[in-house]
């Protein structure tokens, strides 16, 4: 026989193989096999197939609906694929006209009893009366019933919005304990060929576990855990929180800058700390009430808001000294707070330099020239300390008429650097903690 005939018939019967099921299925021949296996034998749903039920699951995971931190509720679509052996539900394929596998329902076969133990909504046994069982004839049960999961997700709402969460759906059995019945993973234990990406939060990883379980009556059951970590989009909250908030804290310290006789510093300063409240109040409604944790971006946002407040008492403060009678007498404390520590560290009416003095240098040579040139610089210097100290003198008497007005925006000068460097602070401070 020739490589390319042996090639032909191994080309048939990969493809005829698979369809020896279908090729020998008929009515007569079903109707048969079930009659034999339903009502021949006696077949008891009511008894499990063994001492000892091994239990394989997989869970098929389509989309996640929903992941709501506020509710800590986790919502999933898809479905259980869950195996075992039933040696009563075993045939020869021969004797009935090739038949490899028939269908049935959960109310002619034995099935286990599953619950989802973190289920907060629809507790109860998992079943579906229209989902059918595929029987196999060497007794393997297929069960594939589909549904959506809603569980208990304990959020960490400490990196909000950029934060990473784990939940995961506990599969276990019920009635059965770990004597009587086994759950092992089935593959991989998660199937995500299938998974659609969900536009809130990005599946990173999932893997699962199976642990083992006493309940108040002393008994050993078995639970398979599937567990999912998710990673939240942050790009919308960048857009729609994160940057008005920043915009709004540097419009804060702006307030300082707005001159007192606009008339405009207290309706702005007002109007900026509302905003805040509103943004605030935005970001509460989105996390959960509960203080176990505490999210960062509410702990920045509370920041920047104190400081809103301060910022429209110390706007109060300065229009009060900026509008108080002229012929008011300053007090000596709040002349020389201004006149020589505030003052100076703003730069008010500009930076003044002393002029260095230098001293004449003895010549040891005994030059005539250079002793008339040393008198003629201590000349020059004297002329020129002469000029500094009456300098200095008018400058002591402008700096002793400051008015409250000078005084006013001196510490309008100095709040608006204080906001300016503190808000810079703060927001990188946040920044560098949430992108670590």
């Amino acid at each position: 026989m020739s490589a390319k005939e042996l090639l032909v018939i191994a080309s048939l019967l990969i493809i005829t193989l698979p369809l020896q099921g279908i090729n020998g299925f008929s009515v007569a021949n079903e109707t048969a096999l079930r009659t034999y296996l339903f009502s021949t034998n006696a077949y008891d749903l009511n008894v499990r197939p063994k001492t000892v039920v091994q239990l394989e699951v997989r869970f098929n995971l389509l989309t996640i609906s929903q992941m709501d931190i506020r509710e800590q509720v986790f919502k999933v679509s898809g479905w259980l694929t869950v195996q075992w052996y039933d040696s009563r539900l075993s045939w020869d394929q021969t004797t009935y006209g090739d038949v490899g596998f028939i269908f049935a329902l959960d109310t002619e076969v034995w099935r286990p009893a599953l619950i989802v133990s973190n289920s907060v909504d629809n507790f109860e046994i998992i079943q579906d009366e229209y989902s059918p069982l595929r029987i196999a004839n060497t007794g393997r049960v297929v069960w594939d019933p589909p549904g959506i999961y809603e569980v208990n997700c304990e959020a960490d709402i400490s990196y909000y919005p950029f934060d990473t969460q784990e939940c995961f759906i506990t599969l276990q059995s019920w009635g059965y304990n770990l004597r009587e019945l086994n759950i092992s993973e089935l593959g991989n234990g998660i199937n995500t060929g299938l998974y659609v990406p969900n536009g809130e939060w990005d599946l990173v990883s999932n893997y699962f576990t199976i642990v083992q379980r006493t309940d108040i009556k002393n008994d050993d059951y078995s639970q398979i855990i599937f567990h999912f970590n998710l990673k939240r989009r942050s790009e919308y909250y960048w857009l729609n929180i994160l940057l008005p908030v920043i915009v709004n804290s540097i419009l804060t310290a702006l307030v300082f800058a707005l001159p007192a006789e606009s008339g405009e510093k207290m309706g702005y300063s007002l109007t900026v700390l509302l905003s805040f409240m509103v943004l605030l109040t935005l970001v509460a409604d989105k996390i959960p009430s509960t203080s176990i944790n505490t999210s960062i971006i509410v702990v920045y946002f509370t920041s920047v808001l104190i400081l809103g407040a301060v910022s429209v008492f110390l706007s109060t403060v300065v229009l009060d000294l900026y509008f108080r009678d002229e012929n008011e007498r300053i007090p000596a404390w709040l002349m020389f707070l201004s006149k020589n520590i505030v003052g100076r560290l703003v730069c008010y009416k500009g930076c003044k330099r002393r002029s260095k003095v230098t001293a004449i240098q003895p010549n040891t040579n005994g030059d005539v020239s250079g002793l008339r040139q040393g008198l003629r610089n201590r000349d020059s210097e004297r002329k020129t300390d002469s000029k500094r100290k009456t300098s200095e003198e008018k400058d002591d008497v402008e700096e002793e008429t400051y008015t409250w007005k000078d005084i006013s925006k001196i510490l309008d000068i100095f709040f608006l650097w204080f906001y300016l460097i503190i808000i810079t602070v703060i927001t990188i401070g946040f920044l560098t903690v949430v992108a670590t």
